[in-house]
């Protein structure tokens, strides 16, 4: 039978026990020799000791390869008790002479430690049994006395009274010994059990806290973060490891996270939660809602813990509502006036198309006519974008190849006048075929729209990307340009109608891209930095189906 770790482990320690003190008998021993005033030859103690050392050596290679260690323990505890007796016989041990007669009851103790069950008296009788042996042997003559050089002198009643003092004392110690390995046994066991279970209670919490669906931080007083659960470290694009001891303040990267306005959050509930925008080391921004709660600990002060969600979408689908909310607002404004604005309008601009052919006219009134039907024209089309806005949504017409589409509204931009000096536009798109349901010239009204934005965004010049791609289930319109940017702030409200950052701008042109996506159960995003150019990504459901020739 294989031995059990425990057991091994014992039986070890008492190796290192036994060694310890056939050692420092081989010190008192060369001690006693080098003050004593009659010197032998040599001690036979000695032999004694080093076949000890050797037997240790032996128990060694024995616990290695021989794979009975409870039948170990008895060789070694009877042979402990041989090597006593063969002590007491050449120093002595009866009388007033004790010896080494105490390494009776160490030895039965060590024994009945290793072995724990019941073997204590059984050792007690066996040391007892030995050393009853030595004194009848010596007693009869069938060995010389040595170091017990009395016995064959001493009466019987006392011989017997050592023999029986030595048993009880064994006995005794057996006693002792058993209740205390057994108490020690019993309490080892409770430890254990005690250990596996905070060791289970530590991975159902590690499971419990990790399983959450929010992000878990925990700090200590002074704002340092000690842990970060998994679903924190996914939001936050970091490990535990890279940001312990790291102030909350530099990790997240607001005001809101010193010390003293933990402190006053964690103390005050209206103050608790809060939100703050985090930028991952990637360069996204995040929208985190945070909760702060000071630490159960035993001691006030010791911590916060920090509850934290990912808000961005969230935010994103509020944005989407605002924006809806506002252009059907634009679309219902637009429809009472639109037959107010466009009569007079048409008016205004047929009487100054006539005026201007009428003859004598002096250049300063033909400058002001060209201005008014100018003027009259760009009001038309503010009117038409109001229009659309007020307009039912129809359904897209059907699967249709957009590739095409795109690249003829490329080639007009490039030879129209929106592109000025120092301005470029690159075109790409991969294989396709680019498919999906879609209205061409809706499509190309988004394009157009995009890259009139793109190019007023670079009035020094640029190169204005446009990529059109495949990516899994989707088709992906990319215009990229490399102008001033836009700030977070801006972003959140470029489709919101009215919205310009242009002078001669309507603010309607993003927002009706806006509408237009969303009517083809598409999506946009906007990725922007300031001084760092703007990238505009539409993406609508791909169809993958063959367009007819």
């Amino acid at each position: 039978m294989i031995a059990s770790p425990p057991l091994e482990s014992r039986l070890k320690r008492l190796m290192l026990f036994r060694v310890v003190m056939i050692t420092t008998l081989l010190l008192i021993a060369i001690y006693v020799e080098a003050v004593s005033e009659t010197l032998r030859p040599v001690n036979p103690l000695y032999y004694l000791i080093a076949a000890t050392y050797a037997l240790t050596i032996l128990y060694a290679l024995a616990l290695r390869f021989v794979p009975h260690p409870e039948a170990q323990v008895y060789v070694q505890v009877v042979v402990d008790l041989l090597i006593v007796t063969g002590l007491v016989y050449l120093t002595g041990g009866t009388g007033t002479r004790t010896g080494f007669m105490l390494l009776y009851p160490i030895s039965v103790l060590s024994g009945r430690a290793v072995l724990y069950r019941g073997k204590g008296l059984l050792l007690a009788g066996l040391a007892t049994l030995f050393y009853a042996g030595l004194l009848l042997a010596v007693r009869s003559g069938a060995i010389p006395p040595q170091g017990l050089a009395d016995v064959p002198f001493m009466l019987e009643k006392h011989l017997l009274y050592s023999v029986f003092v030595t048993g009880v004392a064994c006995a005794t110690v057996a006693l002792i010994g058993s209740y205390l390995s057994e108490s020690l046994r019993d309490v080892g066991e409770q430890l254990e059990e005690a250990a596996e279970q905070v060791a289970d209670l530590q991975e159902l919490n590690k499971v419990i806290v990790d399983s959450i669906h929010s992000g878990l931080i925990t700090a200590d007083a002074g704002g340092h973060i000690l842990y970060v659960n998994n679903f924190g470290e996914s939001i936050l694009g970091v490990r535990t490891a890279d940001i312990r001891e790291r102030p909350l303040r530099e990790l997240i990267g607001s005001p809101l996270l010193e010390p003293l306005a933990l402190q006053a959050r964690a103390s005050y509930e209206g103050l608790a939660r809060f939100e703050v925008v985090y930028r991952r080391p990637d360069g996204t921004a995040l929208d985190l809602g945070v909760s702060v709660s000071p630490l159960a600990t035993a001691e006030p002060g010791g911590g916060y813990l920090l509850v934290f969600q990912n808000l961005t979408e969230i935010k994103r689908l509020e944005q989407q509502v605002r924006i809806k909310e506002k252009l059907a607002a634009a679309g219902e404004m637009a429809a009472p006036l639109a037959p107010a604005i466009r009569n007079p309008l048409g008016s205004i601009s047929g009487s100054a198309q006539v005026l201007m052919g009428e003859a004598n006219m002096s250049e300063e009134q033909e400058r002001l006519l060209a201005i008014i039907t100018r003027e009259s024209k760009r009001l038309s089309e503010t009117l038409n974008h109001f229009l659309y806005q007020a307009r039912p949504s129809l359904p897209p017409s059907g699967p249709v190849d957009i590739g095409r589409a795109v690249e003829e509204a490329v080639t007009l931009l490039r030879n129209g006048p929106e592109v000025r000096d120092r301005q470029s536009v690159e075109f790409e798109a991969d294989e396709g075929p680019h498919v999906c349901l879609a209205d061409p010239d809706q499509i190309k009204q988004v394009f157009w729209n995009l890259a009139r934005n793109g190019l007023e965004a670079m009035p020094a010049g640029g190169v204005l990307r446009v990529r059109l791609s495949c990516r899994g289930d989707d088709l992906v319109l990319s215009v990229r340009d490399e102008g001033r940017g836009m700030g977070r702030d801006e972003q959140l409200r470029v489709f919101e109608p009215f919205h310009s950052d242009t002078p001669m701008g309507t603010g309607l042109g993003l927002a009706i891209v806006y509408r237009i996506v969303r009517e083809h159960r598409g999506d946009i995003t906007i990725r922007s930095a300031p001084a760092r150019g703007t990238e505009v990504e539409v993406r609508l459901p791909r169809v993958l189906v063959t367009v007819p020739a």
